[in-house]
């Protein structure tokens, strides 16, 4: 007799769910180092264009109205940056509570299978153990 778990079509529908959404997760959260890389790389290169780098060059007025475009495109890419890592934040949380929810609710199945099994095994060996007195009870009986 073999042990046959009555929710195993449901548990394996539970484990793909987990795996689904660590795949999810793992997206999003690569997702969000990317923009965190491009932030660091715009803020570096903000920090840069600040610290008098290439203010020394603003000899002229042209110079100068390049070097303030520059200083303004590297600021609105940024807050448009720190803006996207705030959602992209949002959605690794996101995705981090529905693999937890995820695992919960495989984590639950699985301690029903253990209870079956163990029920199972339980019985089996109440029925083992019959089958034993009445083969013994045969015996003594001849």
């Amino acid at each position: 007799m073999k042990f046959k778990f009555s929710l195993e079509p449901v548990l394996k529908v539970r484990k793909h769910q987990e795996k689904v959404q660590q795949q999810k997760l793992a997206e999003e959260i690569t997702n969000k180092n990317k923009i965190s890389d491009l932030r660091n790389q715009v803020q570096n290169k903000l920090e840069s264009y600040l610290t008098g780098k290439e203010k020394g060059k603003a000899a002229d007025i042209h110079t100068i109205r390049t070097y303030n475009a520059h200083l303004m495109s590297a600021n609105n890419e940024l807050t448009k940056l720190q803006k996207k890592e705030k959602n992209a934040d949002v959605k690794v949380e996101k995705e981090r509570s529905k693999l937890a929810e995820a695992f919960k609710k495989l984590n639950m199945l699985e301690k029903v299978k253990e209870k079956e099994q163990e029920l199972f095994n339980k019985n089996l060996a109440k029925l083992n153990q019959k089958f034993m007195d009445e083969v013994s009870s045969q015996s003594h009986g001849k």
